[in-house]
Parts: C-alpha cells; structure tokens; sequence
C-alpha cells in the first residue's frame, strides 16, 4: 500500500522509494501518491525490445533532484545517445504493449486458475486476488506478471517449464517475449 506506507515514512522523516519496473509509469505513477523516489528499470517495460540497458530515478523533489544531479555528473551515469533513442522508441509504443500484455495475462491468468495442475495463481487482474481492491487503487491495470504454484513442487515446476512451447525460459521481464522462470530453480 504506497500511500499507507508513505504515510507512515512521511511521520518518521523517512524517504519513500518506489521501484515501479513492474508496473511502468503507463499503469502506476507512484509520485502521485507521496513517493519521493521512483525508479524503473527502463531495459524493460519502457524501452521494451531487450536492447537497452538503463534506468531512470525520478522525484518531485528539488533536494533529492539537486543530489540525484550530482550524483550522477560525478559517477558518469549518463546514457548515450543511441540508447536514448532506443528508450524513445520503445516509449512511443508502451500504452500499446502494455494493453496487450494485460489482455494476453488476464487470459492466461484465467486459464491457470482453472488448471488442475495449478495450486495457485497471483495476479492483479484476477477476482481471486487477495489485494485486488488495493491493487486497483495503486494502479490502472494488473501489468503482465503473475506468479504460478505447481501442484507437485519444484520437480513438478521443472517439467513444466522444460515443455514449455511457447513461453521462452529467461529470468526477465517487459520486452516484446512472452518468458517464464522459476526462481527457485533458476537463480
């Protein structure tokens, strides 16, 4: 819950962080919300194709802003222009890729929570979701990541991603592919 907890930081003096490469700025804007600091990692969602490696900090605040500038003059973390560029591109067409992976995972979503061989299915989108009604005040969309419980454990989960057809085996996210991963198995 952003702002319950921003709430309570806010009380305690504290600085609220919100990385929000999950969701992407097109279905969550975390600042709105009293976060002080967002960051995405724009390799995925943003820029979108698996060509770009960046992130981005943003703030509504001018403090953190002069610091985050400084910051970053002295350590030279500064994209190219190429990579820009790419991000651009990749931006230009987010509100389109993110409706289409929303659709494609509420349906898969869907399909899972009615398989015999899945235990459990967390995702956003989904009526059965614990925090949907939170979820839906936080952001415009259940993004395009949910996590599966195979019946039978990690040997179960093996096999099942080892069948996988259409589904690449990646530990990544937010590009043009659809992936799966175990990170039990995997990391």
């Amino acid at each position: 819950d952003i702002r319950k907890i921003t709430a309570m930081a806010k009380r305690r003096g504290l600085i609220v962080v919100v990385d929000s490469t999950f969701m992407s700025p097109y279905l969550q804007r975390p600042l709105g919300m009293g976060a002080d600091v967002v960051v995405h990692s724009v390799t995925k969602y943003i820029a979108g194709h698996s060509d770009v490696l960046m992130g981005a900090v943003l703030t509504n605040s001018d403090a953190i802003n002069t610091k985050l500038r400084t910051l970053q003059n002295l350590a030279g973390a500064v994209p190219s222009p190429f990579d820009c560029y790419l991000a651009l591109r990749g931006l230009k067409t987010l509100s389109v890729r993110m409706e289409a992976s929303m659709r494609n995972s509420q349906k898969v979503a869907e399909f899972l929570e009615k398989h015999p061989l899945i235990e459990q299915v967390n995702y956003p989108g989904l009526a059965s979701y614990p925090q949907k009604a939170l979820a839906r005040t936080q952001a415009d969309g259940g993004g395009a990541v949910m996590a599966i419980f195979i019946k039978g454990g990690l040997k179960a989960a093996g096999k099942f991603l080892s069948e996988l057809k259409v589904f690449g085996l990646a530990v990544s996210l937010g590009a043009v592919e659809s992936l799966a991963c175990s990170p039990a198995i995997m990391t």
